[in-house]
């Protein structure tokens, strides 16, 4: 499938960020979003378990500056704890609740008392797509990445323009009036240079 090419400077309200999988994961009108929650520290182990047999999932990130052996590094972590939402087709043969539960890292389905066809019964709860939707728009707007606009000295960053374009290095000061020049080490190397702080990306 070909991708969509857009040009510099274009406003795109909606990417999505799995289109080039719509074989693997058809969209049904019928599919629902739940929320499970994982056991602790296994979001990354449970969407991978899930993708592997063919359900979508999204948990939203925040992405924040940790420091490691001195460098300091952005390192996303999950925003609502343990919860993980994942897309279920009830009616389809091939998707069930059983399945999801049963998959490596999955502790429990969130669910609420319902109505149905015998009366009032606990179901896995829905959550709507909408919803959903807008939290993947905030998640790919950057809103909870606190180390935009923040470049502490010691920070580990990927530099984006110059002669070192695409290199790793790591901030060693910050100059001007108002701290926007950049003073980096290349990493395995012990060549220095300068940028302005937004042409650089934390890494």
């Amino acid at each position: 499938m070909n991708g969509a090419v857009y040009e510099i400077g274009q406003v795109v309200g909606f990417v999505d960020l799995i289109e080039d999988q719509r074989e693997e994961f058809p969209i049904s009108p019928t599919s629902r979003w739940y929320c499970a929650v994982t056991n602790p520290n296994c979001q990354a182990r449970a969407a991978l378990g899930l993708h592997e047999i063919g359900y979508r999932t999204f948990y939203p990130k925040v992405r924040r500056w940790v420091t490691h052996a001195r460098v300091k590094q952005a390192k996303d972590k999950p925003l609502l704890g343990r919860y993980i939402f994942v897309e279920i087709d009830p009616k389809n043969d091939q998707q069930s609740f059983y399945a999801v539960r049963a998959v490596n890292g999955i502790e429990a389905i969130l669910s609420s008392w319902q109505q149905t066809a015998r009366g009032m019964s606990i179901q896995p709860a829905p959550f709507s797509s909408e919803w959903i939707a807008s939290m993947r728009i905030r998640q790919m707007a950057g809103e909870w990445d606190e180390t935009k606009g923040t470049v502490p000295i010691g920070a580990r960053i990927k530099l984006m323009e110059g002669e070192f374009a695409d290199r790793l290095a790591t901030v060693t000061a910050k100059e001007g009036r108002t701290e926007k020049t950049i003073v980096f080490k290349l990493h395995g190397e012990n060549q220095y240079g300068k940028l302005h702080v937004s042409n650089v990306r934390a890494a």
